[in-house]
């Protein structure tokens, strides 16, 4: 299994700053690398302690690196993913054992 990466932010106001430039950073890697399907980041937000987490695929490892992320050894079980920047059916081919609520 190839390496994911993960990011935590907290705050609103530095996740939001955080979260554009990682937005404006993946667009030029992305289409160099010919937009990849299974290239993109997905984040996650906890409401409580106002956190994010980005989480980086693994063809998106050279952003993740540039932005400080670290390896991501875990599930994504019970996480409630969102895609942050990416081909709108990333989450399909990443996560082809995920239903969503889209499909009913």
């Amino acid at each position: 299994m190839e390496m994911w990466y993960s990011l935590e932010i907290t705050g609103s106001d530095v996740a939001k700053t955080t979260m554009q430039r990682i937005m404006d950073a993946f667009m030029p890697k992305y289409v160099g690398a010919g937009r990849p399907l299974d290239m993109a980041v997905f984040s996650s937000h906890d409401v409580a302690s106002d956190s994010w987490t980005l989480y980086f695929s693994p063809k998106a490892q050279s952003l993740a690196m540039r932005f400080g992320a670290s390896s991501f050894e875990g599930e994504f079980v019970d996480q409630d993913l969102a895609l942050l920047v990416g081909d709108a059916r990333s989450m399909d081919i990443l996560f082809p054992d995920v239903k969503t609520s889209l499909d009913g």
